[in-house]
């Protein structure tokens, strides 16, 4: 499908998101270190302290979460990184401090979803220090238990379209829920699948993916933490679920893991996708996050 293809098909799908996805894109230019050898790509808007730093995780490149970016900036300065470049934990580390110093950041208010939650807990674990809140949404703890070396042998093993496919069917069964939903909350996420697709085409090339795993196999061997780590860490937490979300389990783990942490729950009926259902309320969420940091 090539540009305009792609621009009529979302169009089709809404034109009020499309506009919106636009929107980002005319007014927003991404940033570029070079670091160990790759390009580190990264969008930095807004203003205000402290900053709050993200991920797209091994999920897509940063202007997937364009949304969370127009709904937040007004008010607070956002790092979005895309981490896909790495996949050992120190070097990972070493290449979102590199951006932070770029951007004159020192202090973070940490923000991990999904995938994303272990990049975030990946990077709390070694720099404690910088960060003065975490939230995290629908994501996993440690678990040695989760370490298989033979299903990360399996997936260096395959050919790239049977990689992107058993990528694909993870993605689909995270975006499945079963309540009902408003007829503008159906469209959104329509548009949300339709990007994704066209996404997984670009970005999902065997590197990126086999370093996302990567990075989820070392931080399930070796970053197993409690709170006994963080005896020194002022920070807050919030870690946010649905109890029918896939990772619901982990939230026990975490919540006695983390210190200072608090819990928000969201209705149950969503699965992992209660956060975009709840669009409004999950940015509202935040906003009140770190406006108590402040």
């Amino acid at each position: 499908m090539n540009q305009t293809e792609l621009t009529e098909s979302l169009k089709r799908i809404s034109e009020k998101e499309y506009q919106r996805f636009r929107r980002f894109h005319h007014t927003h230019s991404k940033k570029s270190l070079h670091i160990s050898g790759n390009d580190v790509f990264y969008y930095s808007c807004g203003c205000g302290k402290p900053a709050i730093l993200t991920f797209a995780g091994g999920w897509g490149p940063p202007e997937i979460i364009y949304d969370m970016i127009l709904s937040l900036e007004e008010k607070n300065k956002i790092i979005v990184i895309d981490v896909s470049p790495f996949d050992d934990p120190e070097d990972l580390c070493r290449g979102i401090n590199r951006v932070l110093e770029s951007e004159n950041t020192e202090r973070v208010l940490l923000s991990g979803q999904s995938m994303s939650g272990i990049v975030a807990q990946t990077y709390l674990k070694r720099n404690a220090e910088r960060v003065t809140g975490l939230i995290l949404t629908n994501t996993i703890a440690p678990r040695k238990e989760r370490c298989k070396k033979w299903a990360l042998a399996l997936f260096k093993a395959m050919p790239q379209p049977f990689l992107r496919a058993a990528t694909r069917i993870k993605l689909k069964s995270l975006g499945e829920f079963e309540k009902e939903v408003s007829n503008e909350v159906k469209e959104r996420r329509r548009f949300a699948a339709a990007l994704m697709r066209h996404i997984m085409d670009q970005y999902f090339t065997k590197k990126n993916t086999l370093n996302m795993l990567k990075l989820a196999y070392s931080f399930n061997e070796k970053d197993t933490y409690s709170e006994d780590d963080f005896t020194t860490w002022q920070g807050r937490a919030l870690i946010v679920t649905s109890k029918d979300d896939p990772y619901h389990s982990d939230v026990y783990i975490l919540m006695q893991s983390i210190p200072n942490a608090e819990l928000f729950t969201f209705p149950s009926g969503f699965k992992h996708t209660a956060p975009q259902i709840f669009r409004e309320e999950f940015y509202a969420l935040i906003q009140q996050f770190a406006d108590k940091l402040r």
